[in-house]
């Protein structure tokens, strides 16, 4: 059972109705923080990107990015915000509807992956299927980016708290991975005050 009910696609478009509480207009401080400490490498795919403020932010950098999300009101209005860029930059940006638990790019290899928000919203035994399609997407020494919520709420509908030792248990040089950077931040809302993240890039070594 998923954390978000039997159906969690209707959660999420119920969410996206209006905007949604994540949605800051501009990507999360810590990731782009992250971002100008370990530089990502091309291609780039955004899991569950929302309406696209991250990887619009990471197309305005120069990279090539690929969105992808299972609510469609929110692709269109990622799609929407790039059809307004600069033709160069909204030439190496798309997005596309898709489960971001089975991208749909077995054949390609992404030089990073962005995770903001995304793998929080899954129980462990799902997160341990997301880390097994984000690994087979990625290139040898590409990063996984992470920045997820490190509280736990007393309610239905939430993400899970991830902790730093969740990620190090999960993410090993035996696993094949190499942590590069992890540390305690802030996930910023619309809606309320400033919650404690996780952020994190990893390395995937050669296999």
């Amino acid at each position: 059972m998923s954390r978000f009910g039997s159906d969690p696609l209707s959660f999420f478009n119920s969410v996206y109705q209006n905007i949604a509480p994540w949605d800051i207009g501009a990507p999360q401080p810590a990731m782009a923080a992250l971002v100008e400490k370990c530089p990502p490498s091309n291609p780039i795919l955004d899991l569950g990107c929302g309406s696209g403020d991250l990887a619009i932010y990471l197309a305005k950098l120069g990279h090539q990015v690929v969105g992808i999300d299972f609510v469609e009101s929110a692709i269109k209005n990622a799609q929407y915000k790039a059809a307004t860029l600069p033709k160069e930059t909204a030439q190496s940006l798309s997005f596309h509807v898709a489960d971001a638990l089975k991208p749909p790019y077995p054949q390609e290899k992404f030089g990073a992956i962005f995770d903001s928000g995304f793998y929080h919203l899954f129980n462990p035994d799902q997160c341990e299927k997301l880390i097994d399609e984000v690994a087979s997407i990625l290139k040898p020494y590409g990063c996984y980016y992470l920045h997820e919520f490190a509280i736990e709420f007393p309610v239905p509908n939430v993400p899970r708290h991830i902790s730093i030792d969740e990620l190090q248990t999960r993410f090993t040089v035996e696993k094949g991975w190499r942590i590069k950077e992890i540390q305690t931040v802030e996930f910023l809302s619309r809606v309320a005050p400033p919650v404690p993240a996780t952020c994190a890039c990893i390395e995937r070594l050669p296999v």
